[in-house]
């Protein structure tokens, strides 16, 4: 073993260049491993949004990363990481000064808080709730392979359309676009697309599908014959054919890895849609429409198969 004294005259042997290396690994390592402080801020309580904590938890206390929970409307004190949950929470998380992971949010709702956002030195991205293109039409085509016209129903908050866009003209559909930014002229703007199309796409935009909405939206489209396709399985239950949409569980596991990734590297991925989704099928509003549609874990087995052949080997 050796000494005190020994171990000084090993110290004062070792060259000063070197020295300096083991003292910066020894403060990195220290740094690491100071306990990290990340909190999931709620500033609503909802279904999905419980879910999500909850899933999110679990997932963190496999990686071994300890968290707090902030229920309340304010954030008083910065955090290694905030995971804002819903599109108010985010809009208060970005007025801290701490990186934001922002969750379960819509795309054109995340991209006008950063507009307003100054602050662009600061780790900032989001997993949206949002649903790709590409994917949407995709399962248009393998659920309703005779459906041609596709109506969109937007007010002025929506994104622009170019990736959807993209995606129908690829497979030669039509798509109609109609905006509508005053609530008393939303049933005029409604029959106007429902005539134009074989099926209306709902998107996550809360100027158009809301609680004081949606009833009026999907009682419209079943009289028109108009199957409408949904963005939760709260549609549909409410009347929609179907849904495209990813649970609170699959976007925590994806925030999850984000999070572990942020501790690893300092960085966070650009925004994202959900890598995991599932689909759901109202079977007595297809009876009804007289429309037949596959069964929901084959509509699900041919999306998934159609994005692993689109990612090519890993």
């Amino acid at each position: 073993m050796i000494s005190s004294a020994g171990y000084t005259r090993y110290l004062n042997k070792i060259p000063l260049s070197l020295s300096i290396v083991i003292l910066l690994g020894l403060s990195i390592w220290t740094a690491q491993a100071a306990p990290l402080r990340v909190t999931v801020f709620s500033a609503q309580s909802r279904s999905a949004y419980d879910q999500f904590v909850h899933s999110f938890k679990g997932e963190l206390a496999r990686e071994n990363i300890s968290l707090t929970l902030n229920p309340s409307n304010s954030l008083s004190s910065e955090f290694d990481l905030i995971v804002a949950v819903g599109i108010k929470s985010a809009s208060i998380a970005l007025k801290t000064h701490s990186p934001v992971l922002c969750v379960l949010v819509s795309k054109a709702g995340f991209e006008e808080l950063l507009q307003a956002d100054k602050q662009d030195k600061r780790a900032i991205s989001a997993i949206y709730m949002d649903q790709p293109g590409k994917r949407q039409i995709d399962l248009l085509v393998a659920a309703l392979p005779r459906v041609k016209k596709i109506g969109l129903l937007y007010s002025s908050h929506s994104p622009n359309f170019t990736e959807l866009s993209k995606a129908i003209k690829k497979k030669h559909l039509i798509l109609y676009e109609q905006k509508s930014n005053s609530a008393d002229l939303l049933h005029r703007d409604l029959q106007t697309v429902l005539q134009k199309s074989d099926v209306l796409l709902a998107i996550p935009d809360d100027g158009i599908y809301n609680s004081s909405t949606i009833r009026h939206i999907l009682m419209e489209a079943y009289r028109s014959g108009t199957p409408l396709v949904g963005f939760s399985p709260a549609y549909v239950r409410a009347g929609a054919l179907f849904s495209l949409f990813s649970r609170p569980e699959q976007i925590a596991k994806q925030a999850s890895v984000l999070t572990k990734a942020y501790f690893d590297t300092g960085r966070l991925p650009a925004p994202q849609y959900p890598h995991k989704f599932d689909v759901t099928v109202n079977r007595q509003v297809a009876n009804s429409l007289g429309i037949q549609i596959k069964q929901n874990d084959l509509l699900l087995s041919k999306m998934n198969s159609a994005e692993n052949r689109a990612r090519g080997p890993q």
